[in-house]
């Protein structure tokens, strides 16, 4: 959004998608139409084979020596319920920030 013209593109673009959004949400046909066009047109030669098996796990032991060098320092940040009403009062943040 360095110039205008880009600016203006840029809220053209945000109201289409809140408008679409906007119609999703209010007219549920839409939602069984699109499920209907993604099933039947786009879909329809298409069958997903996943690449990861249901008996795939996480490869946890790739980052294991990084997390147990900073885990401790991670700590202060894990979030308290019993302490704070949210996680930005923790962090000491004030929302919503009044400029």
């Amino acid at each position: 959004m360095a110039t205008p013209i880009a600016h203006k593109g840029v809220v053209a673009g945000a109201k289409v998608q809140a408008m679409t959004i906007l119609d999703v949400l209010m007219r549920p046909e839409v939602v069984s139409q699109a499920w209907d066009y993604f099933r039947s047109v786009q879909t329809k030669d298409v069958a997903y084979t996943p690449l990861i098996r249901q008996d795939d796990t996480p490869a946890i032991w790739l980052n294991e020596a990084t997390m147990a060098r900073y885990r401790p320092e991670l700590r202060k940040y894990y979030y308290d319920p019993t302490r704070y009403k949210t996680y930005l009062d923790q962090l000491g943040i004030k929302y919503p920030t009044i400029r």
